[in-house]
């Protein structure tokens, strides 16, 4: 994975995160807009640190590799 590759990643992530974040304080608690918006909130959480995993996993197989 390439650095701009999971620079892409997390700024989909965060960016999911966040606008789900500000949707929820509007939304009614129960509503399947609410729902719908809690899971879109968690699918940026998972993608965050499977990106967040995939960096440090690579980076530890660099430095073992190259040092």
């Amino acid at each position: 994975m390439g650095p701009q590759i999971g620079r892409v990643a997390f700024g989909w992530a965060a960016f999911l995160v966040l606008a789900s974040g500000v949707l929820l304080l509007t939304l009614t608690p129960g509503t399947p807009e609410f729902v719908v918006t809690l899971f879109t909130l968690c699918l940026g959480l998972l993608l965050g640190l499977i990106v967040v995993a995939a960096v440090l996993i690579l980076r530890r197989r660099e430095k073992r590799e190259g040092g």
